[in-house]
């Protein structure tokens, strides 16, 4: 079991930081969302499946530990994704983009280096 489910918070963390990222650019521009109209939105697939890699590997760190992946295997995962976020790929454009605007983000990010270095 990794140490205590600090990195697990830790990436619990970064999602809600992205998440919140996303749902200030979305009221600046329509005004205020539900919890429930922001959930709908960023559940499209055509425009925030960028997000799907971070999503399944925090789903990978939830499932029951009989079931739960390695956690070597977890951490080279979440080192790919993170350790930088790739320009080339979807999600590294959005998640550099968006660390660019973000200082929470930045932060959240930080605090998760410090535990996969």
């Amino acid at each position: 079991m990794l140490a205590d489910d600090s990195l697990r918070r830790a990436l619990l963390a970064l999602h809600k930081a992205v998440l919140a990222a996303e749902r200030e650019n979305l009221e600046r521009v329509h005004g205020g969302l539900s919890n429930a109209a922001f959930l709908q939105i960023v559940s499209d697939p055509v425009r925030y499946g960028w997000l799907k890699p971070l999503s399944q590997l925090i789903l990978a760190f939830e499932e029951d530990e009989e079931e739960r992946a390695p956690d070597d295997e977890l951490l080279a995962r979440t080192r790919d994704l993170l350790l930088p976020p790739q320009q080339k790929t979807a999600f590294g454009r959005r998640y550099l983009s968006l660390m660019q605007r973000e200082p929470a983000l930045v932060l959240a990010h930080a605090e998760l280096t410090k535990l996969l270095r």
